[in-house]
């Protein structure tokens, strides 16, 4: 594996009797960045965090973290990799305190390192107030917090999570995320996540891969797996032209080749394009140039919700 990527998949299988979870799954992960998977319910997601987290082994193919092959080299993997799961695994019981004290005896830390470590991520995840209140009585965000907090306690090269924001409102998964991109910069984590709120991994992932049904269907930037839809939809109003301006912008429009799709009416112009804001504003020029009474503009330019409905929606497999 090249030292430039942190993770590393090829050719990865795995099935739980007759049901394919993953089929010749590939992938590489880049260090310090935050990697996002999208993709429906039993799109496979889940298992390949587990084979991650070495919880799970593939059935065929080869897996490395760090340069260490996770099905040989379980222990030095995990101490590498810090993981949370759906379902968060704190105990109520115990104070935010104890449950880092516990989960640093369990990843070997010295005592002086958890509480080091520990005062330091509390703050970061503005629990450090509540931090001997009983975690029963924290919120379901707050738990989140100490959950991943937990993950984070012995500086791993990699964190995994899967759907880490699920069941959290808005603001309190925008907080969570500000904290967790903070932490990854400044410490350079690598990143592994899975979710379904699309619009988060709009704003923080560096990579997306897509995928459905154990098969990893693309993989890019999320410009570039956005740009691919040719979505942003452009809508400008104006007085009524009349049929040699109408016939003109008709020219004018069809040569432009980042157009995929438009629609002349004789008081508004439709345009379809994976360069939204660049047509937008040659649109604008043109029809100033050419004297038109414009009375509005609008660009809603795709997202990853777009994205996923385009790959997903039509197939049945929204759920």
């Amino acid at each position: 594996m090249d030292e430039h990527y942190e993770i590393a998949l090829h050719d990865v299988s795995k099935a739980f009797g007759k049901k394919t979870a993953l089929d010749k799954v590939s992938l590489k992960v880049k260090k310090g960045s935050i990697f996002g998977l999208m993709g429906p319910n039993g799109a496979g997601k889940s298992t390949l965090t587990r084979i991650l987290a070495t919880l799970s082994l593939p059935d065929e193919g080869t897996v490395t973290i760090s340069d260490l092959d996770v099905v040989s080299n379980v222990k030095p993997v995990r101490k590498k990799v810090g993981v949370t799961f759906q379902q968060t695994t704190v105990f109520s019981t115990g104070t935010a305190w104890e449950n880092l004290w516990i989960a640093g005896k369990m990843y070997g830390m010295r005592t002086s390192k958890i509480k080091e470590r520990g005062e330091y991520l509390l703050k970061e995840f503005n629990l450090h107030q509540v931090s001997n209140d009983l975690v029963g009585t924290y919120s379901g965000g707050m738990k989140r917090k100490l959950d991943i907090a937990i993950s984070l306690l012995h500086q791993p090269e990699v964190l995994l999570l899967d759907e880490p924001t699920t069941g959290l409102d808005p603001e309190a998964r925008n907080t969570l995320w500000q904290i967790i991109s903070t932490i990854s910069y400044r410490e350079r984590t690598t990143i592994f996540v899975t979710t379904h709120y699309l619009d988060e991994l709009n704003d923080v992932a560096t990579d997306i891969a897509l995928m459905n049904n154990g098969k990893i269907l693309d993989m890019g930037t999320p410009k570039e797996l956005i740009n691919q839809l040719a979505a942003d939809h452009i809508e400008i109003h104006y007085s009524t032209l009349n049929p040699t301006m109408t016939q003109t912008l008709d020219e004018y429009v069809s040569d432009l080749t980042e157009v995929v799709d438009y629609q002349i009416k004789p008081t508004s112009l439709t345009v379809i394009s994976s360069k939204g804001q660049e047509i937008l504003s040659k649109l604008l020029k043109f029809l100033i140039h050419n004297d038109a009474d414009i009375a509005s503009s609008e660009l809603k330019q795709a997202n990853l919700n777009d994205l996923y409905l385009a790959n997903f929606k039509e197939k049945g497999d929204i759920q």
